[in-house]
């Protein structure tokens, strides 16, 4: 059976490994209740950081007195027991509203479901698994994994701490002497002690450690959970954490791993091409890379590092970020991306041609030409009504390309918009500023594939509730949260089939769409939300 509930704690000084369990939980146990004894600090900086956690918290603010302070201060002021037994506290908390719960410490992380637990019984410990002659001085069972469905556990565990030989986990023992109890198997709460402190050798531990079904597994049990300091920069612990890395990279597990150097960095780490980069690699750091700096002005847990080495954008090292407009770009480091972003291009072309080379490519978000200049209109500028829209149906464009040319100049769409504008080469007929304008003085904008089968111009039709006129050659349906047609957009064949369908939309189907549109924008493209959502997406 899984847990009921699950609870925890942290103060400031390890409140970002907490968010690593808590994102771990939210990947496992997806909207499960969990109580987090917290000080205030660790509460708000969590509550600050991306993506929102998919779990029910109750946050109990009651560390605050241990707050600042490390284990040597603790120990030398004589609090360091009281604070290690506010484990039995979080249980207690969590058994109020609980049939039953999982303390986990929060420098846990989970790899698996946890799955395993016998509800018939009372008490549920892990045991260290280590010679006896350390446990005989630190006691039999870990004090970082306890579950139990008896609210008597909390009194108890703490009226066996006053008398144990090591703080609150040789106790544990006492506990198990009183309950009825089962134990956690070798593949839950594996750490580091348990190949440095192991009574067999650390080859013969590491040796049970192996890959199958695409899950990292101890003795042929799936792995559940890893209990270990990633930051942690000490020979016997780094050694440990390299070998839950390696085989994390093997399995390519990129949801664990970014977490782990959420941990390790305390931001989510992008890596940006520094420009200018010689072809095809240059790039004018517009489109989604300018909307990078808003969205690290955004989210304080955001950081940009400028990087020499590819040509590509990464997320955490092994998450690419895919913003070219085709598959001109892709190339052998693609490959080997744990996880790629497809941000221009079909799901069914160029993602298809990702596929079939193993790589695990899904449909993401699309972007203005310059965002930041978009965003200031947007805020500065109320959204027009039906009414207020002068210009019914519009086109701006360009064509730099036989590529463009050859979607840009069919049909005669000229005849049926109100205003039509194509200019042939780089130099635009209006400046950014005008061309967002018109798109905002519109009610509907026309849409014709650009040198990828995306074009700029329909987020920013979006942006500003202009309903997107959407032809054949356009990929509308490749995106992260695909917007919907007679929702978000009308879909055409033919100048004849557009005229008909526009003639056909009243005021009142226009104002929804319109909403909707601009909806969909905010929720997905705007600096604010922009980020949240796409990690929520990606790892949640």
């Amino acid at each position: 059976m899984k847990p009921s509930s699950f609870c925890c704690l942290s103060t400031y000084g390890c409140h970002q490994e907490l968010f690593g369990l808590l994102l771990s939980l939210s990947i496992h146990h997806p909207n499960s209740n969990v109580y987090c004894l917290v000080d205030t600090v660790s509460k708000n900086a969590i509550l600050s950081y991306t993506p929102k956690l998919k779990l029910n918290v109750k946050w109990v603010e009651n560390l605050n007195q241990y707050s600042g302070l490390n284990r040597a201060q603790m120990t030398q002021r004589g609090i360091w027991s009281d604070f290690q037994m506010m484990k039995a506290y979080a249980i207690d908390e969590a058994l109020k509203y609980e049939k039953d719960t999982l303390f986990l410490d929060a420098d846990i992380i989970l790899l698996d479901t946890i799955d395993n637990i016998d509800n018939t019984k009372e008490l549920g410990v892990s045991p260290h698994y280590i010679k006896k002659s350390d446990t005989d001085r630190y006691g039999y069972y870990n004090g970082g994994v306890l579950w139990t469905n008896q609210k008597t556990v909390k009194d108890d565990w703490i009226k066996f701490t006053k008398t144990s030989r090591y703080f609150d986990q040789a106790s544990i023992e006492d506990l198990a002497k009183k309950y009825n109890y089962f134990e956690f198997g070798e593949h839950c709460n594996f750490s580091w002690w348990r190949i440095t402190q192991s009574a067999t050798s650390p080859q013969n531990i590491i040796s049970n450690v192996s890959i199958k079904n695409n899950k990292i597994m101890y003795k042929d049990k799936p792995l559940k959970f890893v209990h270990t300091h990633f930051h942690e920069k000490r020979q016997d612990i780094a050694l440990f954490n390299n070998l839950i890395k390696s085989n994390l990279n093997k399995i390519k597990d990129y949801k664990t791993l970014a977490i782990i150097s959420r941990m390790v960095d305390h931001k989510w780490t992008i890596q940006l091409p520094k420009q200018p980069m010689s072809p095809p690699w240059n790039h004018s750091n517009d489109s989604f890379r300018e909307l990078l700096m808003l969205i690290m002005k955004k989210n304080k847990d955001v950081k940009i590092e400028l990087n020499t080495k590819s040509g590509h954008i990464w997320l955490n090292n092994n998450i690419l970020l895919y913003d070219r407009p085709t598959n001109l770009w892709f190339n052998n480091e693609m490959m080997s991306a744990h996880k790629v972003l497809l941000g221009n291009g079909d799901q069914e072309v160029e993602g298809k041609q990702l596929k079939e080379k193993g790589v695990n490519v899904s449909p993401w978000i699309f972007w203005p030409r310059r965002p930041m200049l978009l965003e200031k209109q947007l805020n500065k500028n109320v959204s027009l009504n039906y009414s207020e829209r002068k210009i019914e149906s519009i086109f701006i464009g360009n064509f730099e390309n036989p590529v463009q040319q050859k979607y840009r100049q069919i049909n005669d769409w000229e005849s049926v918009l109100t205003e039509y504008h194509c200019t042939a080469g780089n130099k635009h007929k209006f400046t950014q500023e005008q061309y967002l304008d018109k798109l905002r003085n519109a009610r509907y904008g026309l849409c014709l594939r650009g040198y990828g089968s995306k074009c700029h111009r329909e987020v920013e039709l979006m942006a500003f509730g202009t309903v997107p006129i959407i032809t054949p050659e356009v990929s509308i349906d490749s995106y992260l949260d695909p917007p919907k047609e007679n929702i978000h957009y009308i879909k055409v064949s033919s100048e004849k089939d557009m005229r008909e369908k526009i003639n056909n939309i009243t005021k009142e189907q226009w104002e929804k769409m319109s909403t909707s549109c601009y909806d969909w924008y905010k929720k997905n493209v705007y600096s604010n939300n922009v980020w949240n959502n796409m990690l929520s997406y990606l790892l949640l």
